[in-house]
Formats: structure tokens, C-alpha cells, sequence
């Protein structure tokens, strides 16, 4: 007689967590590299005045343990063999969680000598700015989750990293009109404006997660197989990344619509009565 569906689902989780911690090389160089530029950008404008804080630093140390955890873990090797829904937890980490806290740890300066091209600044003036920020990153986000465009990118190894490197940039961007660490370059937008920009982004994903949670029908053959070893159905883990997508991603947006509207709220209550 089979063990219990969650019995042997958790012990495939629990296996998993406990021996597959992969290395891939080419990801660590990556990383590694990104650490170098900071470090070296940190060291040589320290020589003209400028100090990183404590804070910047904690945050940008934070920002690489989580890309480290996110893309070398064990959760790696579950999305990258299992289940789609393991490789959807690890796509809202890359996307949502990671960037904050890059840009939070990237000082100002540090910023300065790759943005002395007139172009980024008027880029950054034009109106156009947040649409092409939110476009950038959300356009090619719902085109990579194609099924047929899925398989492909996520099939082998060289598509794969490529995904995820472009996942990561553009996500970085499309956060910049809330959380610019420039922001005479790439300004933030008011915070009323920053309220419907965070509504706005929890739409694309909502839109793309309920399409496949409210699906009957396989739609990505990666996953085809090995969920079924594990007593989950390759649907049911399918809709289970739909969910994550559409309301563990919808959340968190509406959480940080929620943070910036008492920050507004409690400012124009100072405002009021100062």
C-alpha cells in the first residue's frame, strides 16, 4: 500500500531540503562579479568623501543572500525538476522580494558615473518613464509564462539562467518609480501615484495566475511527470503556481500599496496640523 499523497509529497520536500543544495557555477560568477562592481564602486568613492552606512550595506549583503538562496537552494532544485509551483515561489522572490532590497543597499553616488548620459536623464523626466518601467518588466514576464515559450526557456540550462538574469533586470526597473536610488535621474513618483502604481502591478500577475489556476488542462509538459511520483497531479501543481502568482504576488502588492498610503496619510496629517 502507497503512503499517504502528503506523506510522500513532504518527503520529497523534506529529501529535497536536505541534499540538494545545488552550485551552479555560471550563477555564482554572476553573483559574484555584481558584488565585486559594488565593492569596488564603494572603495573607490570612498577616497572622495563618500561613506556607505551601515544600513545601505545591511541591505545589499541581505539582497545577495536572498538571489544566493533564491537561485543556488534546494527550492532551485525543485522548481528546476518537480514542480512548476516551487519554480513560481522562486520566480516571486526573484522578482518581488530581491529588488527592494538591492535598491535599498545602492547608494546614490555609487550610481553616479554610469548615469551621466543625458539620455537616461531625459528618459527619466518623460512621462513615458513609469509606463516603460512597468511595461519592461511585465510585458516579457507574461510572454516567458507561455507554455510553448515556457518549455523552451526553461528546457535547458543556458535559456534558463538567461530567463532569470532578464527577470531580475527588469524587475529592478520596474521598481525604480517607487524606490529609485536616483531620484534627479529616475525619479519616484508622488506617493498617491505610487499607490496606483503598485495596484497596477499586482494586475498582470493576477491576470496570468488565474488563467492557470482556473485551468483544467496541462499546460506546461516540463512538469508533466514527476509531481505525479509525489501523489500531486501535474494540474493540481500548476494551479497551485497560479495562486502563488495571483494571490500570494496580488498580496504583497496591495501590501505595499497599504504601507505607502499610511506613510502619505500620517504626512499630510503633519502637514495639516504643523
Amino acid at each position: 500500500m502507497s503512503p499517504p499523497t502528503s506523506s510522500r509529497l513532504w518527503e520529497r520536500i523534506s529529501q529535497v531540503l536536505t541534499t540538494s543544495w545545488d552550485v551552479h557555477p555560471t550563477l555564482l560568477v554572476l553573483i559574484g562579479g555584481l558584488v565585486c562592481i559594488y565593492v569596488a564602486g564603494v572603495v573607490n568613492r570612498r577616497r572622495l568623501g563618500y561613506r556607505l552606512t551601515l544600513r545601505q550595506g545591511s541591505f545589499f549583503t541581505a539582497g545577495i543572500v536572498l538571489l544566493i538562496l533564491t537561485l543556488e537552494s534546494p527550492l532551485h532544485h525543485l522548481a528546476d525538476t518537480d514542480f512548476f509551483s516551487a519554480h513560481m515561489a522562486q520566480h516571486l522572490l526573484l522578482t518581488i522580494v530581491v529588488p527592494p532590497f538591492l535598491l535599498l543597499g545602492t547608494p546614490d553616488w555609487l550610481l553616479e558615473p554610469v548615469l551621466r548620459f543625458r539620455w537616461m536623464k531625459q528618459l527619466g523626466q518623460s512621462r513615458a518613464y513609469p509606463i516603460l518601467a512597468f511595461a519592461l518588466f511585465h510585458v516579457p514576464f507574461a510572454y516567458v509564462h507561455l507554455p510553448a515559450i515556457y518549455d523552451v526557456a526553461f528546457g535547458a540550462e543556458l535559456p534558463h539562467r538567461i530567463t532569470h538574469i532578464a527577470l531580475l533586470v527588469t524587475a529592478i526597473i520596474t521598481w525604480l518609480p517607487m524606490m529609485s536610488p536616483v531620484p534627479e535621474v529616475f525619479p519616484r513618483l508622488s506617493q498617491p501615484a505610487q499607490m496606483l502604481y503598485a495596484f497596477a502591478q499586482s494586475i498582470p500577475g493576477a491576470l496570468v495566475g488565474s488563467l492557470l489556476t482556473l485551468s483544467d488542462t496541462l499546460l506546461y509538459k516540463h512538469y508533466a511527470a514527476v509531481p505525479e511520483l509525489y501523489g500531486l497531479s501535474p494540474v493540481a501543481d500548476q494551479q497551485l503556481g497560479g495562486l502563488l502568482m495571483w494571490v500570494v504576488g496580488g498580496t504583497f502588492w496591495l501590501l505595499v500599496l497599504t504601507v505607502i498610503f499610511f506613510i502619505w496619510a500620517d504626512r499630510e496629517q503633519d502637514r495639516a496640523y504643523g
